[in-house]
């Protein structure tokens, strides 16, 4: 399996910053320079599109060169780590990695109500209790880019297209959204906008990633991005990314290995493929050496501090909640396994490790001038 780390010079946080500096906002993070060579020919209307795992892999595999999401794919950039949507969809609405958001994955344990949180969702990923309180909302809320540029450009119209299932969504499909979005653009003078879907990935978790359930997704999105760009008008820029890529993996039952598990203080959080212990006290070079004997061929054990000195998720401020939700060590995968750690799911693909299937996403521009 080729591996491959962030590039924080040259990843989806990077084109968003390219998108702040277009619309005069300070920024600390390196714009993408391909993009921002682009953005030196003015545009009155902005379409930032993400595509939930639609990682390069897929996109080269699955469709044809004249295919428009391959046609008009300029070049490879990473994500961030790991690469999930909590993580990598809230780095690039952010504009900042996940050491600066908090963001880190889909459960991240909050001391503050004793609660491995799946945090989208906002209920315990094990016991499906739901807090009285949106905690995302109360302790990782940050200022968008949208918010950001509209800030110091106050004509701009901004908006974000979200699935009608999620909270303050409205498209019911892409091409639901996408005929949202063309309704702003030729209705405005000027917009920014931000448009998500929640494929391929929900497929690809279920038939993995060169099924062809994903091929017959991938070419639906094709169609609608298609119709998208033969619609716009000439002074429209459309950006499309990905949050990550997915690859195929075969499942570990981690709760098998008691004399591991028995060392931890409470059950692991983040993500499967990067996965969180917290350990009880005394078990630190015990834990390291059995999960060792039995997994380092697979997984990378790293401490907190390795953690720190890797700077794998960022550069920068580092968000105060950060060193509550790191444990004493993660995992992060360099194989195709993965660890089960809820009897209610099965995957054939999933993200969140270090090969370049989930860190490799496609940087797709197009416009007509």
């Amino acid at each position: 399996m080729k591996l491959k780390r962030p590039d924080y010079t040259n990843s989806i946080l990077n084109v968003s910053n390219s998108f702040l500096k277009y619309y005069n906002v300070p920024t600390t993070y390196n714009s993408q320079r391909t993009l921002d060579g682009i953005l030196e020919t003015k545009y009155n209307h902005i379409i930032y599109i993400l595509l939930d795992g639609m990682g390069s892999n897929i996109v080269n595999h699955h469709l044809k060169d004249n295919d428009a999401l391959k046609k008009y794919m300029v070049e490879e950039i990473t994500s961030v780590f790991p690469p999930t949507t909590v993580a990598a969809t809230n780095a690039v609405l952010s504009g900042k990695p996940p050491i600066s958001t908090g963001f880190l994955g889909w459960v991240q344990y909050f001391e503050h109500i004793d609660s491995d949180l799946t945090v989208f969702l906002n209920k315990d990923f094990y016991t499906d209790k739901e807090p009285s309180e949106i905690v995302r909302k109360k302790y990782l809320n940050y200022k968008d880019i949208l918010q950001q540029a509209k800030e110091l450009n106050p004509d701009l119209s901004t908006n974000i297209i979200f699935p009608a299932f999620i909270e303050d969504g409205t498209g019911e499909s892409f091409a639901d959204e996408i005929e949202k979005v063309l309704m702003i653009t030729h209705n405005t003078d000027q917009s920014f906008n931000y448009v998500y879907w929640t494929q391929p990935d929900l497929i690809e978790h279920k038939e993995g990633i060169y099924s062809e359930p994903v091929k017959k997704m991938l070419q639906g999105l094709n169609k609608d991005f298609e119709s998208l760009i033969e619609n716009i008008s000439d002074d429209t820029l459309v950006v499309c990314i990905a949050d990550h890529g997915l690859t195929d993996v075969e499942e570990l039952n981690l709760f098998k290995y008691e004399k591991l598990t028995n060392m931890l203080k409470r059950k692991p959080s983040i993500e499967p493929r990067a996965i969180n212990f917290f350990l009880k006290d005394g078990f630190a070079d015990e834990f390291k050496e059995e999960f060792n004997k039995h997994f380092k061929d697979i997984y990378l054990l790293m401490s907190k501090e390795d953690i720190y000195e890797s700077e794998l998720f960022g550069t920068g401020d580092i968000h105060p909640l950060v060193d509550m939700f790191l444990g004493d060590y993660i995992a992060v995968a360099v194989d195709k396994y993965l660890f089960s750690v809820n009897d209610n799911k099965s995957y054939k693909a999933h993200h969140a490790g270090l090969s370049r299937d989930e860190m490799m996403v496609p940087l797709i521009i197009y416009s007509k001038k």
